[in-house]
């Protein structure tokens, strides 16, 4: 990472410590004296689940263009946490794919990802961020609302106060405040109390439900693969289905439903419901497994995006990242990576001018980032006729593409490739309009093309 900044101020203060206040306070401990995180949970000392992030129970991915921004926050991080039990996912090679009713090419793509739980890559990350000097952290505390200057014209800190019984509440002043509370950010309510209309919202409903339980993983494996990856398309299709190795010499195998099709955790409901994914890969791959615990469940609602950027009048000293700025579907693991490429673009803002200006320049460069996994995001979600919200104008046509760039990668390499990329946010989604990817992707995307099918018993591609 970059040396310290020279347009250092005294203090920030970061209100969530989840992945994306951690990685803000990272980003800002290169240009404030002091970064004070405040979290309502008390925090764990090692990789638990904690009542403030029931999503991290779940299965989580960090896409490669994630572990590369997580490596030059915190150098070394990757080789840390394969030698904790990560397990490194080539996403063609290792991972066998079915979607839209085939699966796709299989052969070493170099685009790969850690496997891993949440808690354990959060408890790492955590680590690293409280050994910083500028860093200390109020775990166990309620932000109460945000303090303003007279004119109300700069937020100024927040007032908070200790969950214990005894707890006096306080004031805690700073130069810069962050929001990295999550989908339940108090800021919207907070702005209005102090005389400003609250941003603009863009909601996507799918109303998915979760269920994951993690299952003992005997070694070696006499699977065909390391991970599976089951998905639906259409309206007939709304299942998921995943299974991937994680630490501790374990699977977790999350189960997904759109549109309040929600699975069950007990387990013979589990395996009924994974009996119900487009194909049987995975509640063959279970039946007779070890379960390791009870089962977990998780719902979501809808994609978030609240548009800071087009208030016509905003406090200085106050920003929004990760889900408080923009919460994404789950299925498509896009969150952790998106809320690193933010608060880098937040670290950008401040190593060029300061505290000047900061939030109407922030949250412009944000939105920009935001555009691209959104888009690609919302356009799968699109695809099930009853999932609300505004579709982009020329709708049908994009999702006809997309179609047969998904089929068009069960059978063509190249096709594949780009689309792991952009997936993957290390390629740019423009690629696969390229005349000779689009020429492909037309030619051999067609739905009355077979594709070649892969059993249970079939061997791993070479790496």
């Amino acid at each position: 990472m970059s040396k310290r900044s020279e347009t250092v101020s005294r203090r920030a203060v970061v209100m969530g410590a989840s992945i994306a206040g951690l990685v803000a306070a990272r980003v800002l401990a290169d240009h404030f004296d002091e970064v004070i995180l405040v979290e309502r949970d008390r925090l764990p000392t090692g990789a638990e689940s904690r009542k403030g992030a029931p999503q991290g129970q779940h299965l989580h991915a960090l896409l490669q263009r994630g572990e590369q921004l997580f490596e030059q926050l915190f150098p070394g991080i990757g080789a840390t946490l394969i030698g904790g039990g990560g397990i490194r996912v080539d996403f063609s090679r290792d991972l066998a794919w079915h979607h839209f009713g085939a699966w796709k090419a299989r052969f070493t793509s170099g685009v790969d990802m850690l496997a891993m739980t949440r808690p354990f890559f959060e408890a790492e990350v955590r680590r690293r961020v409280l050994a910083l000097p500028q860093v200390r952290c109020l775990d166990d505390h309620d932000i109460l609302g945000l303090l303003a200057s007279a004119d109300r014209t700069r937020v100024t800190g927040v007032q908070l106060r200790p969950r214990h019984a005894d707890g006096v509440e306080r004031s805690l002043s700073a130069d810069l405040v962050v929001d990295a509370t999550g989908r339940g950010s108090a800021t919207p309510k907070w702005l209005e109390a102090l005389g400003y209309a609250p941003p603009a919202e863009e909601l996507v409903t799918v109303h998915v439900g979760y269920a994951t339980r993690t299952f003992r993983r005997a070694l070696p494996s006499t699977l065909p693969w390391k991970a599976l990856y089951i998905l639906g398309a259409g309206a007939n299709e709304r299942r998921v289905g995943a299974m991937f190795p994680i630490e501790g010499d374990r699977w977790i195998v999350v189960l997904a439903g759109m549109l309040r099709d929600y699975p069950p955790a007990e387990l013979p409901a589990f395996l009924e419901f994974a009996r119900g994914l487009p194909v049987d890969d995975l509640h063959r791959a279970l039946v007779g497994m070890q379960p390791l615990d009870d089962g977990a469940t998780y719902r979501f609602p809808a994609n978030l995006r609240h548009r800071y950027e087009r208030m016509p009048r905003r406090p200085e000293g106050l920003v929004a990242l990760g889900d408080a700025l923009c919460s994404f579907n789950p299925i498509y693991g896009q969150g952790m990576t998106t809320a690193a490429l933010v608060a880098l673009e937040l670290g950008a803002c401040l190593g060029e001018r300061g505290l000047a200006d900061l939030p109407a320049r922030f949250f412009r460069r944000a939105a920009r980032v935001i555009d691209v996994p959104w888009a690609m995001s919302t356009l799968e979600d699109f695809r099930c006729p009853e999932v609300t919200g505004a579709r982009p104008p020329g709708f049908a046509m994009i999702a006809g593409l997309l179609g047969r760039i998904h089929r068009a990668s069960c059978r063509d390499q190249d096709v594949a490739l780009h689309f792991l990329r952009a997936m993957h946010m290390v390629g740019s989604p423009a690629t696969l309009l390229r005349p000779d990817i689009l020429a492909r992707a037309l030619l051999r995307g067609g739905a009355h093309t077979p594709a070649p099918a892969l059993a249970v018993h079939d061997p791993v591609p070479a790496a």
